[in-house]
C-alpha cells in the first residue's frame, strides 16, 4: 500500500465516522465523499471498486481509512489537497493504452499545483504535480475529453489525441462559488453569503502594477454602488469623496468605515501594493455586525500575508517611472492686449471708466514681440503647472513553512508635483508575521509605519490670486527674479511668488501595530483576541520668506515690507482597538450547517494638536521660533472619545440551499450624553440557492448557480461632534476700567437627549451563474435614515448662540444595483470582461429647516435630494431695449435691475409680472443618478491588455464662481478665452451675455451656471509583456507602459467634472512605464 503527501492538513484533520458490513469499495468512497469534500478518482478498470469490504471506523483520518480498505491490495492512492487518485501499483503499460502528458499553467505561466486532470465519461484522472505538469493512460483510440478545474480558475474543456504533450491555460474566476470573500469578523464562502458583498482582487497584474499614488483611485468603476470621485490631484493627499449607495446624512458623516485588516484605518495610509484584496459590504445584513459606524457601508482591505513556500524566500520588485500632467484646463485669455481690451469692455458695460488707453493697447501689443520680459503675455496654466515626474518602487519579501509565514514589504513614492514647492515622498513599511505554536495556537503581530514629506507650497494662496492675477506679469524671468504687476496694470500678486515664498515641510508619521492570537481548542471552536494601537503625527515648520519682486519695465525692486513669519504646528491622536471574538462551527446529520460567531470590541481614541506663528524672524537661516520676536497668535486643544461594543452573528444553511443569517451588535458612544449612549443594530437575511433544487437538475449545465436573496438590517452613524451634546464654551476677554478680565462664554446650546442617527435597508437579490463563465448580479435596496441631527434655526434673540442638535430630519435612497462578468479562455487567448451600474434616487423626507448654502444656489427641503438647486431660470439674451421698455409698460418689474441688450431676461415663472428671487425653481441633480464601471482583459501568450473605465450620469454642478463667474470684481480679473465672445452690438449671435464689475445684472443664481457634469473616463489602459520562463527559468519579469486618467468624454466646462470647486490643483493624467520582476 503507497501513499503519497500524506501531510496533507485536511486529511489529517478530517475526521470519519463509518459502519459499514460487506458493501462495495465503490459505495464506501461514495460515502467518504458524502461526509467530506473529498472527491475521488481512478480507472474501475485498474481499481476493482465492486470489491466488498467492512469497515468500523470511529474518529479515523481518512488515511487511516483508506489503508483498511486496500490492505492486501496492488491500489496506491495520492492525496493532493482534496483530491485523491487511486491507481494500481502493478500496472504495466499496455499495448492498447496510450499516455497523455501535459501542463497546467495560469495566465502568467506560472505551474498551477494541484489541478484535477480528468476524462470526461470515466473514473480516469490525475492532479498536476508541483511543477503543473501531469500524466494519465487512457484507452487507446479516438480524441478524449480532459476537464480540467482548480479552485479559483475557469473550467476548461481540452480535446487531444495525445500525440504530443497539451499545454493547459487556466484563467482566474472571480466568481467562483467556491470563492472565499472577507466579511465582518471572519470570512465566507460567496456562494454562502445572504448580504450585499461586492469584492474586488488587488494581487494581480493589472492593480498591482497601476502607478497609482491612493487606493481609492484603484477603487474607481470597480463595483456597483460605491462612486469615488477624486476631487484634486495634490500630492500626498487622496482627496476622494467615496458615497456608497447614495447620501444619507445632512451633518453626520458620510464616508464608508474602512478596516484594514479588521481595524480603523485610513485609505490614504496604505500601499495599492500591500492589498491583498478589498470587500465592500453594501447592506445592512452584511455591515451590521459593525453597528454605529456602519450606515455609509464598510470597506474591509485585507493586506497580503506570508504563505508556505516549504521556506523558501519569494522576492518581488514593482516600480514604474511616469509622467503627470492635467486632465483638463480651461483655456484663459493670455494675450495681455486682448485682455486689456476685455477689461474695458467689463468697464463700459459698467459704465466706468476704461482703465486702460487705447495707445497704451497697442504699444503692449507691439513691444511684446520685441521685449516679452517687460510686456509679457503670460499664460498662467504654463506658469504654475508642469508636467512633472512620479516615482514608484516596492521591494517584499513573502516565504514561510508549516510552522512561520511573513510578508514584508517597503515602498517608496516620489511626487514632484504639477505645481514647483508642492512635492511629495513618502514610505510605507509593512510586515504582516504570524507563528503556529502547536496543533491549535497561532500568534501573529501586523506592524505598519508611514513617513510622508510634503514641501510648504502655499497652494490655496496661489489658486485664491491665480482668480485675480493677469498675463501682463511675469511670473518669473530667466535669471530667478520673480514679477509684479507691471506699472499700469494694477495691483496684483504674483501667484508664483506666492506658491514658492513659503519654505518648510510638512511631516506626517503614522504606526500601528497589531498583536493577535488564534486559538482552536475544540473541533469547530476558533477563538481570536487582539491588540491594536495606531499612532499619528502631523508637523510643519514653516517659513513665510519675503522673497523679492521685480517691476521690471521700470527695473525697480517691489518688497512687502513684512519680516520673515514662522509657523509651527503639531497635530497627534493616538487610538487603541481592542477585539475578543469566537466562532463555532458544526455540521449535523451532514446537512445542517450552523455557524456562531459572538465578540466584544473596545475604541478608545485622543487627540491633541498646537500651533504657533510668530514674525520678525531674525535670520532665515534660523528657522526657530526663539529666533523671531512677534507673536500673532496660538492655540492648541485636545479632545477624546470612546465606544465599547458587543456583538454576535447566527448563520445557518440547509444542505447550502436554504441560508440564514441574522446579526446584532451594542454600541456604546462617549459622543453622546448618559442615558443614550447605547444602540441596538440587528439584522437579518435570507437565501434561497434554487439551483441546488433536485428539480433543477437539468439545467445545471446552463444555469450552475441560481440565488435569490433578502435582508432587513439596522444601522447607526455616530459620525458627529465628540461633545455635540454638551454646552460649547470658548474663551472670552473683557475689560473692567483698566483690567482685562479673562472668561468664556456659551457657543452653542446644549441637547442632552440627542442620539443615534439609524439607517433601515432592505435589500432584495439575485446571483446567477451561467454556462460555467457568466456571473450576474442584480440588488433592488431601499435605504431610510431617520433621526439624522443637524440644527435648527433659532431667533438671534438668543444672543446668537448656535442652535442645539435635534433628532429630526429622514433622508431615503433607494435604487438598484446590477454586475455582470464574463471569462474565457480560446486556446491561447484569454478574455474576461465586467461591467456594472447603479441607479440611486436620494430623497429628504422630513425636514422642517430653511437652509440654503453660502452661494445661494442650494437648499434642503422636503421631497427633493440633498443640496437641490434653487434657481432662476434664463429665458434669452435681451436684444434691444424695445424690448424692455414694451415690458415696463405692461407693468413689469425687475429686481434687482432692469436689464439692458446684451443682459439676461429671466422667466416669471409665478407669472407675476415681476422678475425677482421670487421666479427661483428647484432643478437640476446635485447628486449623481448613474454610476457605472467597467473592464475587459485580454491575454495572449506572453502578452497581456487592461483596460478599466468609469463614469457617471444625471449628474448637474453649478459653477459660478472665479474664472467662471459673469462678475468681474474691481474690474479686472483672468478671463476664459470664451468671454471674448461676450455679446455686443456687433456680436449678437452668442450664449455669452455682457460682464459687468457688479453682481446685479447677469450673475444671479440661475441655470446659466447649471451644467451637466455626467462624464465617461478611461481610467486605465495598460499592455504588457511577460520574458518566456524558458529564456529566464527561476525569474518572472513582466514590463508595461500604463495610461492612467488618459482621456475623459464630458460637456462639462470646468477643469474636471470630479474636482472639487471651480479651479484647484488639477487631477492628473498619467503616462508611465514599469517592470515587476519576481524571483
Amino acid at each position: 500500500m503507497g501513499c503519497i503527501n500524506a501531510a496533507n492538513s485536511y486529511a489529517q484533520n478530517t475526521i470519519l465516522e463509518l459502519n459499514v458490513n460487506n458493501q462495495t469499495v465503490e459505495s464506501v468512497l461514495n460515502e467518504i465523499e458524502a461526509q467530506t469534500e473529498f472527491m475521488f478518482f481512478y480507472n474501475s478498470k485498474q481499481v476493482d471498486v465492486h470489491r466488498r469490504v467492512s469497515i468500523t471506523s470511529s474518529k479515523k483520518n481518512v488515511f487511516k481509512v483508506l489503508d483498511e480498505i486496500f490492505k492486501n491490495t496492488d491500489v496506491a492512492y495520492s492525496v493532493l489537497d482534496k483530491s485523491i487518485i487511486l491507481s494500481n501499483k502493478q500496472l504495466l503499460k499496455a499495448e492498447n493504452q496510450r499516455k497523455i502528458t501535459g501542463k497546467i499553467v495560469d495566465v502568467n505561466g506560472d505551474p498551477i499545483i494541484g489541478a484535477t486532470v480528468s476524462v470526461r465519461g470515466s473514473n480516469t484522472g490525475t492532479v498536476s504535480d508541483i511543477d503543473g505538469n501531469f500524466v494519465l493512460y487512457v484507452e487507446a483510440g479516438t480524441e478524449i475529453l480532459l476537464d480540467v478545474s482548480y479552485i479559483g480558475y475557469k473550467k476548461e474543456e481540452i480535446k487531444t489525441d495525445g500525440n504530443k504533450p497539451v499545454k493547459i491555460t487556466l484563467l482566474e474566476n472571480m466568481a467562483m462559488l467556491d470563492e472565499v470573500v472577507v466579511v465582518g469578523y471572519g470570512v465566507q464562502k460567496k456562494v454562502n453569503l445572504t448580504g450585499a458583498v461586492a469584492n474586488v482582487n488587488f494581487d494581480n497584474d493589472m492593480t498591482s502594477s497601476r502607478p497609482i499614488t491612493n487606493v481609492s483611485s484603484a477603487l474607481s468603476g470597480t463595483m456597483p454602488g460605491l462612486n469615488v470621485r477624486q476631487g484634486s490631484g495634490v500630492p500626498g493627499a487622496d482627496g476622494a469623496t467615496l458615497r456608497l449607495r447614495g447620501v444619507g446624512s445632512l451633518n453626520a458623516g458620510q464616508d464608508p468605515l474602512v478596516l484594514i485588516d479588521g481595524q480603523p484605518g485610513d485609505i490614504g495610509q496604505i500601499s495599492a501594493n500591500d492589498i491583498a484584496s478589498v470587500t465592500v459590504l453594501k447592506d445592512a445584513a452584511s455591515a451590521a455586525i459593525y453597528g454605529s459606524r456602519a450606515s455609509n457601508g464598510v470597506i474591509l482591505i485585507t493586506t497580503k500575508t506570508g504563505s508556505n513556500t516549504n521556506g523558501k524566500i519569494e522576492l518581488e520588485y514593482t516600480g514604474s517611472v511616469g509622467w503627470n500632467k492635467a486632465t483638463k484646463l480651461p483655456e484663459l485669455v493670455s494675450n495681455t492686449a486682448d485682455y486689456m481690451d476685455l477689461c474695458n469692455q467689463v468697464a463700459r458695460n459698467s459704465q466706468r471708466t476704461e482703465l486702460y488707453k487705447p495707445d497704451f493697447i497697442d504699444m503692449w501689443r507691439e513691444q511684446s514681440r520685441i521685449d516679452p520680459i517687460k510686456y509679457p503675455n503670460t499664460d498662467w496654466w504654463d506658469a504654475l503647472l508642469n508636467n512633472n515626474m512620479v516615482q514608484t518602487h516596492q521591494i517584499s519579501l513573502r516565504g514561510g513553512n508549516n510552522r512561520i509565514s511573513s510578508y514584508t514589504s517597503v515602498n517608496f513614492q516620489n511626487n514632484d508635483g504639477l505645481m514647483n514647492n508642492t512635492s511629495y515622498k513618502v514610505v510605507n513599511l509593512r510586515s504582516n508575521t504570524d507563528f503556529t505554536v502547536n496543533d491549535w495556537i497561532k500568534v501573529g503581530v501586523n506592524v505598519s509605519g508611514m513617513l510622508g514629506v510634503n514641501d510648504a507650497g502655499d497652494i490655496g494662496g496661489a489658486l485664491s490670486w491665480f482668480y485675480s492675477t493677469s498675463p501682463g506679469m511675469v511670473p518669473r524671468n530667466p535669471d530667478g527674479r520673480y514679477g509684479t504687476a507691471q506699472t499700469g496694470t494694477g495691483d496684483k500678486n504674483n501667484p508664483l511668488w506666492i506658491l514658492e515664498a513659503k519654505q518648510g515641510e510638512k511631516n506626517k508619521r503614522r504606526f500601528t501595530g497589531k498583536v493577535f492570537a488564534v486559538l482552536t481548542p475544540l473541533e469547530g471552536l476558533v477563538i481570536n483576541a487582539s491588540y491594536f494601537r495606531d499612532i499619528y503625527n502631523y508637523k510643519e515648520n514653516i517659513v513665510d520668506t519675503d522673497l523679492p519682486r521685480w517691476d521690471f519695465r521700470l527695473e525697480q525692486q517691489v518688497t512687502t515690507g513684512k519680516q520673515g513669519i514662522i509657523t509651527n504646528q503639531d497635530s497627534n491622536s493616538d487610538r487603541y482597538v481592542i477585539d475578543l471574538f469566537a466562532t463555532y462551527n458544526k455540521t449535523i446529520a451532514r446537512k445542517h450547517n450552523i455557524g456562531v460567531l459572538a465578540g466584544y470590541n473596545q475604541e478608545y481614541c485622543k487627540a491633541w494638536w498646537f500651533n504657533v506663528r510668530k514674525a520678525g524672524l531674525i535670520s532665515l537661516s534660523t528657522p526657530v521660533l526663539s529666533a523671531a520676536s512677534d507673536l500673532q497668535n496660538s492655540g492648541g486643544g485636545k479632545d477624546d472619545y470612546a465606544m465599547m461594543s458587543y456583538f454576535g452573528r447566527i448563520n445557518y444553511d440547509y444542505a447550502g440551499k436554504y441560508l440564514l443569517e441574522a446579526n446584532v451588535r451594542l454600541d456604546g458612544s462617549s459622543r453622546f450624553a448618559p442615558g443614550n449612549r447605547w444602540g441596538t443594530f440587528p439584522s437579518f437575511s435570507a437565501a434561497w440557492r434554487i439551483s441546488e433544487e433536485a428539480f433543477w437538475e437539468n439545467l445545471k449545465p446552463v444555469v450552475d448557480n441560481f440565488k435569490i436573496r433578502a435582508s432587513w438590517g439596522r444601522l447607526g452613524n455616530n459620525g458627529i461632534g465628540n461633545y455635540d451634546w454638551q454646552n460649547v464654551y470658548s474663551p472670552a476677554n473683557t475689560s473692567f476700567g483698566d483690567a482685562i478680565q479673562q472668561g468664556v462664554w456659551t457657543t452653542a446650546i446644549a441637547n442632552r437627549n440627542i442620539s443615534w442617527e439609524k439607517t433601515d435597508v432592505v435589500d432584495l437579490g439575485l446571483d446567477v451563474n451561467l454556462f460555467g463563465n457568466l456571473s450576474l448580479t442584480f440588488d433592488y435596496y431601499n435605504k431610510l435614515t431617520h433621526g439624522i441631527l443637524y440644527r435648527n434655526p433659532i431667533p438671534y434673540v438668543n444672543g446668537g448662540l448656535a442652535a442645539p442638535m435635534v433628532n429630526s430630519a429622514k433622508v431615503r435612497n433607494r435604487g438598484f444595483e446590477f454586475s455582470a462578468s464574463y471569462n474565457k479562455m480560446l486556446g491561447d487567448l484569454g478574455l474576461s470582461v465586467s461591467v456594472n451600474g447603479a441607479y440611486n434616487r436620494n430623497k429628504i423626507i422630513d425636514y422642517k429647516g430653511d437652509y440654503l448654502e453660502t452661494n445661494g444656489a442650494t437648499v434642503w427641503t422636503e421631497n427633493q435630494p440633498i443640496g437641490k438647486f434653487y434657481i432662476r431660470e434664463v429665458d434669452h439674451i435681451v436684444q434691444d431695449k424695445a424690448e424692455i421698455d414694451k415690458l415696463v409698460s405692461e407693468g413689469w418689474t425687475f429686481s434687482p435691475s432692469r436689464p439692458e441688450p446684451g443682459d439676461f431676461l429671466y422667466k416669471d415663472l409665478n407669472n407675476d409680472k415681476r422678475i425677482d428671487d421670487k421666479d427661483r425653481v428647484l432643478k437640476g441633480q446635485p447628486l449623481p443618478l448613474f454610476t457605472f464601471g467597467g473592464s475587459i482583459a485580454l491575454s495572449y501568450k506572453n502578452f497581456d491588455f487592461n483596460a478599466l473605465f468609469t463614469g457617471v450620469a444625471g449628474w448637474d454642478r453649478y459653477l459660478s464662481t472665479g474664472i467662471f463667474s459673469l462678475t468681474n470684481a474691481e474690474t479686472e480679473r483672468l478671463f476664459l478665452k470664451q468671454f471674448q465672445n461676450q455679446w455686443s452690438e456687433t456680436n449678437r449671435n452668442t450664449s455669452i451675455p455682457k460682464l459687468y464689475a457688479s453682481n446685479e445684472k447677469n450673475n444671479q443664481v440661475s441655470d446659466y451656471y447649471l451644467y451637466d457634469a455626467s462624464f465617461l473616463r478611461v481610467k486605465t489602459i495598460q499592455l504588457g509583456y511577460t520574458i518566456p520562463k524558458n529564456l529566464i527559468p527561476k525569474v518572472r519579469i513582466r514590463a508595461y507602459c500604463n495610461l492612467e486618467n488618459f482621456f475623459t468624454i464630458t460637456s462639462y466646462p470646468g477643469m474636471d467634472p470630479e474636482m472639487d470647486g471651480d479651479v484647484g490643483y488639477p487631477i492628473l493624467k498619467t503616462v508611465s512605464l514599469g517592470v515587476n520582476i519576481k524571483f
